[in-house]
């Protein structure tokens, strides 16, 4: 396996992941911009605005049947964040044209519908369709308003929102009701023009071939001015702040959130391989020890965002067991910055972390995600460089990444039954 890396113009670049195991081929255009609640709630409108159709094919219906006949291509369109950074992806999946029975040109087809898709969307006068307009504000508000009914979702975001609060990070992606509110038809599309001008580009292609013709793709966008949007890294606050929610529900939420230290960004390998060791596994010793061996959680597990170098705890318990509960978390935090922990938890997490990235390659749409994660963080690695890096982690590097580790914000979503 193989990863390049082209830049044909400022702003705009190219990801080619070369396969030759892939039957299926997989391209995506990846816009980026930072994370405002302006950019995060368009760009997530405009992800279901634009799925509905182009000029060429007007409704969904069409776009299917053009799918179909290509050998049952798929498309999506999708808003997401990383560190202080909305991304909006178009991706597209079909297969390679060696496979093809009668010789077409799939890939061609393909990267037809994707200029259609993405440089000549439906209009309507001055903006996109009314009516489509409407109805995905409607979509997306019932989404925006479901992440409260997902109590453990909306403990995590009221988390990062509460630690990160003046910081871009505390946004979700999403965006809110209120911004919403203030896009229609014509103002949506002046958002799109603005894109389209200014958001940082990645195009990316992951299967067998090995022509490079995404610079024909990035011959539609113009080139960028300035740098690459990036995420602030800002250390924690004096002392642990301790928000109490109560809320009617029989499940409490508790939730630590930690801002990391310069070991976890000087080494990303040593950085992923402590998650898994902590709280990132079934083997790690949040679910062993705080789930598995005292109970005191129905969940217990970490997560780590690496470009915004913060860590989150998420659990669910009994209310009356919160203070034993974050005390062992905690104390297991400690327990590894201390050493204690065995060789063989070691080796087990090393074991887990490099089966999951070998995993990522029987995906192509995984090792797209691989590859722009590691253009955002300035460090594109194929997966086996990275999982040789994980394999070379001693457990000295496990125990700086955790003596760095500061707790900044505890917030806990108490469900009041618990307390009858």
């Amino acid at each position: 396996m193989e990863f390049l890396q082209e830049t044909p113009k400022q702003g705009v670049i190219c990801n080619y992941g070369i396969a030759d195991h892939f039957k299926t081929s997989y391209l995506a255009v990846d816009f980026i911009m930072p994370l405002t609640l302006y950019n995060a709630t368009g760009m997530s409108l405009l992800a279901g605005v634009m799925s509905r159709g182009c000029r060429a094919f007007p409704q969904m219906d069409l776009i299917s049947r053009y799918l179909a006949k290509n050998y049952g291509a798929s498309f999506s369109i999708n808003a997401s964040k990383a560190g202080e950074l909305e991304i909006l992806t178009f991706s597209f999946t079909y297969l390679d044209n060696e496979y093809a029975i009668d010789q077409e040109d799939i890939r061609k087809a393909i990267t037809d519908l994707f200029r259609q898709m993405v440089f000549d969307p439906l209009l309507e006068g001055e903006g996109f369709r009314q009516d489509y307009v409407e109805q995905e504000k409607n979509n997306l508000a019932d989404k925006i308003t479901g992440l409260f009914n997902d109590k453990r979702v909306y403990a995590l975001e009221r988390c990062k929102a509460l630690m990160c609060e003046g910081e871009a990070f505390g946004i979700h992606e999403t965006g809110d009701l209120q911004t919403l509110e203030d896009f229609h038809a014509g103002s949506l599309y002046a958002f799109f023009q603005k894109l389209m001008a200014e958001a940082y580009v990645v195009i990316s292609y992951v299967g067998k071939s090995r022509d490079r013709f995404l610079d024909t793709l990035a011959e539609g966008f113009p080139a960028r001015t300035g740098p690459m949007p990036e995420t602030e890294i800002r250390e924690k606050h004096l002392a642990p702040r301790e928000i109490i929610d109560p809320m009617d529900l029989n499940q409490s939420k508790l939730n630590l959130g930690y801002r990391l230290g310069p070991a976890a960004l000087k080494n990303g390998a040593a950085c992923r391989l402590f998650n898994v060791l902590y709280g990132g596994s079934a083997t790690s010793k949040l679910f062993m020890n705080v789930r598995e061996r005292l109970s005191l959680c129905y969940y217990c597990s970490s997560t780590i965002d690496r470009l915004k170098n913060v860590m989150f705890v998420i659990s669910g318990v009994e209310a009356k067991k919160y203070e034993e509960a974050r005390r062992e978390i905690e104390s297991q935090l400690a327990a590894v910055a201390e050493g204690r922990f065995t060789d063989d938890e070691f080796e087990n997490a090393k074991a887990y972390l490099i089966d999951s990235i070998r995993g990522f390659t029987d995906s192509e749409g995984a090792l797209a995600s691989m590859m722009l994660a590691g253009t955002l963080r300035g460090e594109l690695k194929t997966p086996e460089q990275e999982m040789q890096e994980i394999a070379a982690v001693t457990r000295e590097d496990l125990i700086a990444i955790a003596k760095e580790a500061a707790l900044d914000t505890v917030y806990f979503l108490k469900g009041v039954h618990n307390e009858e």
